[in-house]
């Protein structure tokens, strides 16, 4: 299943860059995390894991997120994996009129048998990845 939406937030790209690489943060933001942390150390880049548990259905999911590419003020991709689920979140910045336009990829796969359930939970995908860009557009504006 893909995710795909570009919102505009009024601070410049080192400011939102920094904020959303940090996924330590997404419990702030999303409403489909009850919580997120960091579990390495050292300076934030490729190789930085964080744990998230998500909220699917009432069920909580744990995922673990890898940076795999990281642009500062540019680009991250983080790729998770949980227990029924993986997903690669590519997150992209560019300056705008408002200060940043950042453009939010998600490509989430349902593991083994749960794979034929997906196209019946695109709807409730979208729904989530939307409530989360509402979420992190209004965490940028405070």
């Amino acid at each position: 299943m893909h995710f795909s939406q570009t919102i505009e937030v009024p601070v410049t790209p080192d400011v939102a860059f920094a904020y959303v690489s940090d996924f330590a943060n997404a419990h702030l933001w999303d409403p489909g995390v009850a919580e997120s942390r960091r579990v390495d150390d050292g300076p934030l880049g490729v190789g930085s894991q964080f744990e998230l548990i998500a909220v699917f259905r009432g069920r909580r999911q744990m995922f673990l997120y890898t940076v795999t590419v990281f642009d500062p003020q540019r680009r991250i991709v983080l790729s998770g994996e949980g227990a029924k689920a993986t997903s690669v979140d590519t997150v992209t910045f560019s300056v705008s009129e408002a200060g940043t336009s950042i453009a939010y990829q998600a490509d989430i796969r349902l593991k083994g048998a749960r794979r034929v359930a997906e196209p019946f939970m695109r709807g409730m995908f979208t729904k989530m990845g939307e409530d989360a860009l509402a979420g992190l557009s209004a965490a940028l504006r405070s």
